[in-house]
């Protein structure tokens, strides 16, 4: 199982992270959605209610939910790879060519978007092994406009109260998170360019495509047989001129 976090302050792009990852068949969960949860359940603010989870349930409340998501979604996968599994094997046992729908099911990979506090990290790396970081850095002003055009319920256009939320989850410890991050993309250009990036870092690093070693065996073995037919000709060749010499000799005599 591999599990990664995204950081970063609000209208940094988290979310584009999360969008992309869930085409690429990454499993995503927000941080941020448990929290609205909690707000709506409550009927108060998002920043709230933050504050009264980890007053009342300590600052890993969060982090804790989203590892119990994690794991009984890797529990539902791993019972659905077993009966592939099985399925798979009696096909193949009876000589039979295995259905395109057991194909076998790929690796767990989670993307945990919006961790917040050093306490998280330490939390879900207990968790999970190689737990990793990415953190997203934007200006105050670029994402002050984004949030503007956003227009979440938690997004205000007031840029005071913009200011009060940054200091929020600055209170939090979201800097030294940022900071302490294993991977750091930069989003201040335009957004097709910073999609790019992250696309650039699930391909590398998240979810490296795996090199096809049969396809290069077939390669060298085509590269072989052409040398061979060549080596083949080449050889007919010189036979046939050399008989032809021989029989020129003959005849002279």
């Amino acid at each position: 199982m591999k599990v990664f976090g995204v950081t970063g302050l609000p209208g940094s792009g988290k979310s584009i992270i999360s969008r992309i990852a869930k085409k690429e068949g990454i499993y995503t969960i927000s941080m941020g959605d448990v929290i609205r949860e909690e707000a709506e359940r409550r009927n108060i603010t998002t920043g709230k209610a933050a504050v009264i989870l980890r007053k009342k349930y300590g600052n890993n409340v969060v982090a804790s939910r989203c590892v119990t998501k994690i794991k009984n979604h890797s529990k539902n996968r791993h019972n659905k790879r077993a009966t592939v599994k099985k399925m798979y094997n009696s096909h193949t046992n009876h000589n039979k060519h295995p259905p395109k729908k057991y194909k076998k099911i790929e690796q767990d990979i989670y993307l945990i978007e919006g961790i917040r506090s050093p306490y998280e990290v330490a939390y879900f790396k207990k968790q999970f092994n190689n737990f990793k970081v990415i953190a997203i850095h934007s200006s105050p002003n670029e994402r002050f406009n984004r949030l503007k055009r956003r227009k979440r319920n938690d997004d205000s256009p007031d840029y005071n109260k913009f200011v009060e939320r940054d200091q929020r989850e600055l209170n939090f410890g979201i800097g030294k998170v940022i900071a302490l991050a294993d991977y750091m993309l930069i989003n201040e250009g335009p957004i097709p360019n910073f999609k790019n990036n992250v696309r650039a870092l699930i391909t590398n690093e998240i979810k490296p495509k795996r090199k096809n070693i049969n396809r290069k065996r077939k390669s060298k073995n085509k590269n072989k047989s052409k040398q061979n037919r060549k080596y083949q000709k080449g050889k007919k060749q010189y036979n046939k001129h050399n008989n032809r010499k021989n029989n020129n000799k003959q005849n002279r005599r």
